[in-house]
């Protein structure tokens, strides 16, 4: 079991932020995935969150939780969470920024999405 193991098991937990806009993106594709450690049965995830206003640090837990508890190995799961916001917009998967602009969504967590050429040009 390594890093991208126990990554790809969580990149996948829905983000309240985006489904709310109808574009619904996975933690991974958001860009809040910091760091994945394991070390003799006990699994560190360190996430970023959108705004400091999130409310939703507790369902993150659990789902990661729940999901890593299941692989073989696994015996503990801390969830950490990124006090300084380092979180922006520009950590957003490209392709996943395309399919909300797609959708014309211009905010996300708070934060305007940033916006390439093509989409200024329309």
């Amino acid at each position: 079991m390594n890093e991208q193991t126990l990554r790809e098991r969580i990149q996948d937990i829905p983000d309240p932020c985006s489904c709310a806009t109808g574009v619904p993106l996975g933690i991974g594709e958001m860009g809040l995935i910091e760091s994945v450690k394991h070390t003799e049965g006990q699994v560190t995830v360190r996430m970023h969150i959108t705004s400091p206003m999130c409310m939703m640090a507790a369902y993150f837990m659990r789902e990661i939780e729940q999901r890593l508890l299941t692989v073989d190995g696994v015996t503990e799961v801390n969830v950490e969470f990124d006090q300084e916001l380092k979180w922006t917009p520009q950590d957003i998967a490209p392709e996943a920024r395309e399919r909300l602009a797609a959708k014309r969504i211009t905010m996300l967590g708070g934060r305007l999405l940033p916006r390439d050429e093509a989409q200024r040009r329309s």
